[in-house]
């Protein structure tokens, strides 16, 4: 049993551990540690990579929804081709049960079932075999992938509105999990639960502050998510191992650097003259509109009852695809040597193409530009405290390996002040490059947390790992081949005592 806990963070576990008997008792009764995750710590790719123990380049996936150099959108999702140990067990005869993991839309078939993650578009088929989506609808009273509120600054109701939008949410999904545990009893289950990466963007601000009626719900819903493994545990016997873990961690966030307009004031980005005429674009006011209006079942009737083609352009997902269209419609590229498509890190792409008939495709003149980037980068101090902010660098041909490397940015930089990440905007037009009090409080970061017992784990064990190790130390637990490709390590401390399955068993 894999069980996933969503942006949970170590700092936090450790913080309140004796409010989470759950975790506290896997930790004692088995291996834990820090996990640390992929480059960019978001939950696609993070997922398949760890599914697969491949960075991004070999598997091709590099987010939600990205753009590479060739500056076109990209949307991520899992195929049975990139190898993910629920096919390659399934594959071994092995029963799989795969849900609630991010990115798995379109569902595919499987050696039992697959129920997808967010985001998964309006209208659409989520789960394998098909006839499992009316299953689970009438049994859990309509399943839900996700809440179509994704801030409560957006929405009618604020904070009280979206809490009861996560809890139903919650509610929903591990009431699912535990439905699809006693109907296919399958030898690995596959799951990730979504509550803490939730309330952790909105809902950390509050932390420090104890006047405030909201100081413990990130608290709160770490007690939720331990309930929650408590509850998934019954499912287990002596003989069952369980393996919990984060696709990252999280920290606060207080400020914003707009990474493109540090770039324009450098020279290195252009945009184009502001007289060129605009498409006027009216879904993402529409969708502003929608969410302060409406009540949550109301907008859940929208998005229900609204044609595919537009209940899609009213998501989160579509208002990033617009976000990021904008920015490559505004940018002069014969004129620009580099530009930036944000995330957990400011993920920097370097204009190879474009800029002064390509000369940036010669080795050497990249490589300085690269290295002038991060000079200036690592220049930088924090416009609140005047500290210098910690820059750490992630190199293309340092970080990615794989046929896809070449898709992957030139350079990502995570930024950092003395007690929070600083967040990454994208866009252009506002000519500020710091701003205060983002629309999130946390960012993702690399370091997550897992556990695991079973048979023969070494007991209270503390062991660090990367996440892209997990995959081939339990493909060699159940005897399976291990791809030669895997860039993750076998965690032999795991193997030592432990029982070794074999897969037809």
């Amino acid at each position: 049993m894999i069980i996933g806990l969503d942006a949970a963070s170590p700092p936090l576990i450790e913080r309140w551990i004796d409010r989470l008997p759950n975790l506290r008792t896997l930790y004692q009764s088995g291996t834990h540690g820090t996990l640390l995750s992929i480059v960019p710590p978001s939950s696609v790719p993070a997922w398949q990579c760890f599914a697969t123990g491949k960075n991004p380049a070999k598997i091709g996936v590099w987010g939600f929804l990205s753009i590479g150099p060739d500056r076109r959108l990209r949307h991520g999702k899992t195929t049975e081709e990139i190898g993910c140990l629920w096919d390659t067990c399934g594959k071994a005869g092995l029963r799989v049960g795969v849900f609630n993991i991010p990115g798995t839309y379109p569902p595919y078939p499987v050696n039992g079932f697959m129920v997808s993650g967010f985001p998964t578009p309006p209208g659409k088929d989520w789960a394998y075999p098909k006839d499992l989506m009316k299953r689970l609808d009438q049994t859990v009273d309509g399943y839900e992938i996700d809440v179509p509120l994704t801030k409560p600054s957006e929405m009618r109701g604020g904070e009280e509105a979206y809490l009861a939008q996560v809890e139903r949410l919650h509610t929903k999904s591990l009431e699912s999990a535990k439905l699809l545990l006693e109907w296919f009893k399958p030898d690995l289950f596959f799951m990730t639960l979504q509550g803490i990466d939730m309330v952790q963007h909105d809902f950390s601000r509050y932390m420090d502050r104890p006047e405030s009626e909201y100081s413990n719900v990130v608290r709160d819903w770490y007690i939720r998510l331990d309930q929650a493994v408590g509850e998934l545990r019954e499912f287990t016997t002596p003989e069952t191992y369980l393996l919990a873990l984060s696709d990252h961690g999280s920290m606060p966030i207080t400020t914003s650097f707009h990474v493109n307009e540090y770039l324009k004031a450098q020279g290195i980005l252009k945009v184009k003259n502001r007289s060129e005429k605009k498409s006027r674009e009216i879904y993402t006011p529409l969708r502003k509109m929608i969410l302060k209006t409406l009540p949550p079942n109301a907008i859940k009737a929208v998005y229900r009852l609204t044609p595919d083609r537009i209940a899609h352009k009213l998501t989160v997902s579509a208002q990033h695809e617009r976000t990021l269209t904008r920015l490559v419609d505004s940018i002069d590229w014969s004129n620009t040597k580099a530009f930036s498509t944000g995330g957990p890190q400011a993920a920097i792409y370097i204009n190879s193409t474009n800029y002064n008939a390509g000369s940036l495709q010669n080795p050497e003149l990249r490589a300085e530009l690269v290295e002038n980037l991060e000079t200036m980068l690592g220049e930088l101090t924090h416009p609140s405290t005047g500290e210098r902010i910690r820059a750490v660098y992630h190199r293309r041909e340092d970080t990615f390996q794989g046929p896809y490397a070449m898709e992957a940015p030139d350079l990502a930089v995570e930024l950092f002040g003395k007690d929070e990440k600083i967040h990454i905007n994208i866009t252009l037009g506002s000519g500020e490059i710091w701003t205060f009090a983002p629309h999130l409080s946390s960012e993702h970061v690399r370091e997550g947390f897992w556990c695991m017992t079973g048979p023969g784990v070494p007991k209270n064990l503390r062991l660090d790992a990367s996440i892209l190790d997990l995959a081939p130390t339990l493909q060699k637990m159940l005897r399976l081949e291990v791809s030669q490709d895997v860039d993750g390590k076998i965690l032999t401390q795991l193997l030592g005592q432990a029982i070794v399955i074999h897969a037809e068993d």
